[in-house]
């Protein structure tokens, strides 16, 4: 039986490889891939609004979440909060949000990057305490709607994935978890988030769980997507958003053409009579 053989091509040289050599780079590069380890990234709207002695809420007509990946693959995030009139908005308060070290990738091909989370939502974004007290630390919720530190049905945050990071090949988002607070003492209090897929995750919130953390596993944005947190629709109480945590990957399609520098393999797959060009 004739071997094929995979070609190794460059404009200025070419070589050939056996079919099992191309199967066992194609592996290494697959398995290589997978290995990589992946750190989380934490966002908490859990801050002191009376930063002073003097309460106040945090309200914003617009707001970022921007995220800068250094070289070393450390995340940083800045809050940029405004005002309509495009000044800073409650900087005191918002700017608690901040995180110089909000978390880490060791996906290099990240390193460098930076990614945004821009909100929207049912009305301006606002921190709020919850009704229990300033112990209780502040939830992200929507301002001058039913409940002024909860969210309640048809009322959601939300928050839309773009950046250099986004743009990346294989980028995706993975929602890790996401944490309530302030639940409304009423027995279809719940809270949840859905994606942009329609991937949905909620749940109703016991009495006795007046915060918590629910898993998140399962949301995952690329460049434009968006993740909203919410109650259940239809139901008559509902939670404040305090925060969540994700991670960030790149991991390319896998594909029969491999691209190594300046050339590529042109690879052939065996069927049970003989090797066929792949594509």
């Amino acid at each position: 039986m004739r071997q094929n053989h995979c070609s190794l091509g460059s404009a200025a040289n070419a070589k050939s490889l056996s079919p099992l050599a191309v199967v066992l780079i194609a592996l290494t590069l697959v398995v290589g891939s997978s290995a990589v380890t992946h750190g989380s990234v934490a966002t908490s709207f859990f801050v002191d609004l009376a930063p002073t002695g003097t309460f106040a809420s945090a309200g914003a007509a617009t707001l970022e979440l921007d995220y800068v990946i250094d070289g070393s693959g450390n995340i940083s995030l800045t809050t940029v909060a405004l005002t309509s009139g495009g000044g800073a908005a409650s900087p005191a308060r918002w700017g608690q949000v901040d995180n110089a070290i909000a978390g880490s990738t060791s996906d290099a091909a990240l390193f460098g990057t930076s990614l945004k989370l821009t909100y929207s939502g049912s009305a301006n974004p606002i921190l709020n305490y919850p009704s229990g007290g300033y112990t209780n630390g502040s939830v992200l919720v929507t301002q001058g709607e039913g409940n002024a530190a909860a969210l309640e049905s048809g009322e959601f945050v939300a928050f839309t994935v773009s950046g250099t990071a986004a743009d990346v090949p294989g980028f995706s988002l993975n929602l890790v978890d996401f944490s309530y607070a302030n639940r409304l003492a009423n027995g279809q209090s719940s809270f949840g988030v859905e994606d942009t897929d329609g991937t949905v995750i909620q749940q109703l919130v016991p009495n006795t769980s007046t915060s918590g953390t629910i898993s998140g596993s399962g949301i995952s944005l690329t460049s434009g997507q968006t993740m909203t947190f919410r109650p259940i629709t239809g139901n008559a109480g509902g939670a404040g958003l305090s925060g969540f945590t994700f991670d960030v990957v790149a991991v390319p399609e896998p594909s029969a053409m491999l691209a190594l520098s300046s050339g590529s393999i042109l690879c052939f797959w065996w069927t049970s009579r003989r090797w066929r060009k792949a594509g």
